[in-house]
């Protein structure tokens, strides 16, 4: 095997399969990258048992072959060579490969080729394809709400259902975030797919032309086709819950403020929280003012009042400031309306310009 390619695309294409290797590989060959190549291209593949990736690049291809390197050496090499180009030779006889770029010259050991699983093949059932832009949006405003919290599965990933327009939500339990758009008409689905598929999709959408992504199911997997990046996972299994009984049918205390000034009164008096996983700030809404508080006896009390349009009674209400943050990061308008009914309640925040976005967030037990 003797290829000669651009050492940029190189890098570029092993940095995008690379992310499927974990940490711990459930097996030695898939610390591996798999390279192939293919009339003038170059198949670049890494995997594990949860999700493949293979990226395909222009090569110059002198003689026909496939290598599997460790991707730990290999990656950190190319990615320091000089040279605008690269040229790697296989030397079956004391299986490794040099590796030529300028005036740099290396030698790597190779694993063993026959070992490294097939690219999984794929044979749709279903397929769609939607525009990059929408579902770079989709992931964004839904996937912060996922849990990392892997002996809970189920919600490590987005719920995506089509029927009519697409809709993704994301959920730890504590709060939700449902994003809907339309979408050509397309049969009925639902799956879910895991948080760290969706981040790849999002990763590999960097062109500055408008492109379609492709998305196929067939049985409990998923294959996502970006250009020359194919994805490959399992789906999460098992049977969501109904996230729409959880939106309360109507709220009593509605506060509408302005999203920028809010933001940044909660970022400085969630200073003053007692740090941890939780930083809980508190919220008083009463005759359109919004007063925001936290304390702990490590830093001191932080207070800060904003105004806001009230409608109902006054409400004392605590949360999560990173919730509340990072739904404000999220909303497009100027402003958003808090919609509540009790201190311990799920409340409601949208943008007053973006009706098919909601968020539900499950206030903390607190004394005031």
């Amino acid at each position: 095997m003797i290829f000669t390619c651009n050492t940029s695309n190189l890098n570029k294409a092993i940095q995008t399969v690379q992310r499927a290797i974990i940490s711990k590989p459930s097996t030695p060959i898939f610390s591996g990258i798999h390279f192939k190549t293919n009339v003038d291209k170059l198949e670049i593949i890494a995997m594990d048992l949860n999700m493949a990736i293979s990226c395909t690049i222009d090569a110059e291809i002198a003689e026909a072959g496939e290598i599997v390197v460790s991707a730990k050496h290999f990656a950190e090499l190319i990615r320091k060579l000089p040279g605008e180009t690269i040229t790697i030779t296989k030397n079956t006889s004391n299986n490794t490969i040099k590796v030529e770029s300028g005036k740099s010259e290396f030698q790597l050991l190779l694993m063993n080729e026959e070992d490294y699983p097939k690219f999984p093949e794929f044979n749709a059932d279903k397929t769609f394809t939607i525009a990059d832009e929408k579902i770079k949006e989709l992931i964004k405003k839904t996937i912060f709400s996922c849990s990392n919290d892997e002996a809970r599965p189920l919600f490590t990933g987005i719920l995506v259902e089509i029927q009519d327009e697409i809709t993704f939500v994301g959920t730890n339990t504590h709060r939700l975030a449902i994003k809907s758009m339309g979408i050509e008409a397309s049969e009925p689905m639902s799956m879910i797919i895991p948080a760290k598929v969706l981040s790849e999709i999002s990763r590999n959408l960097t062109s500055e032309v408008p492109q379609e992504v492709q998305i196929s199911l067939l049985n409990n997997q998923i294959m996502i086709v970006i250009d020359n990046v194919t994805i490959v996972s399992r789906l999460i299994e098992g049977k969501f819950p109904d996230y729409r009984k959880v939106i309360p049918p109507q709220f009593a205390i509605k506060a509408t403020v302005n999203i920028k000034e809010m933001a940044g009164a909660v970022e400085r008096v969630a200073l003053f929280a007692t740090e941890g996983e939780y930083s809980i700030i508190k919220m008083c809404v009463d005759n359109n003012e919004l007063t925001i508080t936290s304390s702990s006896p490590e830093v001191g009390t932080g207070r800060e009042v904003i105004g806001c349009v009230s409608e109902g009674a006054q409400l004392n209400v605590a949360f999560n400031s990173r919730y509340i943050l990072d739904i404000l990061k999220n909303l497009e308008s100027e402003e958003a309306t808090f919609s509540m009914n009790t201190a311990l309640s799920p409340v409601c925040v949208k943008s007053t310009e973006e009706e098919d976005y909601i968020y539900i967030v499950t206030p903390v037990r607190v004394v005031f």
